[in-house]
């Protein structure tokens, strides 16, 4: 069994990624959503991978690129489907953590 410990970015931590693992086909992280932040901060996220997730605190909107917005509250799991785009927010006024999953077919 491997330990990793997280490599902490601004908002996001990664804990496997191609760089600490030999399964390239999958990165593991979780990100924290201060309130009225969003991510990516413009534009779209897309993925060639599919994208599971768990809220672990908080509430996390997702709005696809047709315009859905999908609320998900503590306890919830979200897949994003490779390929599609979405972009992540928190309009709540306490910090929402998510664990995520990139995953190639």
């Amino acid at each position: 069994m491997d330990i990793k410990h997280s490599i902490a970015g601004e908002s996001m931590t990664y804990f496997f990624d191609a760089a600490n693992q030999p399964n390239e086909k999958v990165q593991m992280g979780v990100i924290t959503l201060l309130p009225g932040e969003k991510s990516p901060q413009t534009g779209f996220a897309c993925h060639e991978q599919d994208e599971f997730s768990y809220v672990i605190s908080g509430e996390a909107h997702t709005i696809l690129a047709d315009g859905s917005d999908l609320l998900a509250k503590a306890g919830d799991a979200q897949l994003i489907h490779a390929g599609e785009k979405h972009i992540n927010y928190n309009e709540g006024t306490e910090p929402v953590q998510v664990v995520w999953l990139l995953v190639t077919r």
